[in-house]
């Protein structure tokens, strides 16, 4: 969590932790973030990587704006500052393909993992991604 308020810092973001209620965090425009100081470091760290994803789409919740386009773009951000592709596959070689097991391993929510799998699948500039339940748990196939 250090390493990410650092890098919150470095883009000219302001993380502040309170207690939200049942509200993990949000944005508040203008470089803020605040975080749900009640929540486990978990869901604090993947709510500020999605809250800094906000930010850096420059999303306005004040104008008109596709709300499940925002999300899915803040999500989308998260998933790729948290998840870096040699970890993912370390995660793998470690616990198998299970979301859950790999969420746990590599400190993120399953939606995550499932979002940074997603995206591994899709880019073309990663030839070598390994193909989750296509292969057997002591195997993994390298895609060409």
């Amino acid at each position: 969590m250090d390493a990410l308020l650092r890098q919150a810092e470095s883009m000219g973001i302001h993380v502040g932790f309170r207690d939200l209620g049942r509200v993990n965090g949000f944005y508040l425009g203008a470089g803020m973030i605040v975080i749900n100081a009640k929540r486990t470091a978990i869901s604090q760290r993947v709510t500020l990587a999605h809250e800094m994803g906000h930010w850096h789409h420059d999303h306005d919740w004040r104008l008109a704006h596709n709300r499940e386009g925002d999300e899915s773009e803040a999500n989308t951000y998260a998933a790729r500052l948290l998840i870096r592709r040699d970890d993912f596959m370390g995660a793998q070689r470690r616990v198998g393909t299970s979301v859950d097991k790999l969420a746990e391993g590599l400190d993120v929510t399953p939606a995550l993992v499932e979002l940074r799998r997603q995206d591994f699948e899709r880019d073309t500039r990663f030839p070598a991604v390994v193909v989750l339940e296509q292969c057997e748990p002591w195997a993994y196939h390298i895609g060409a």
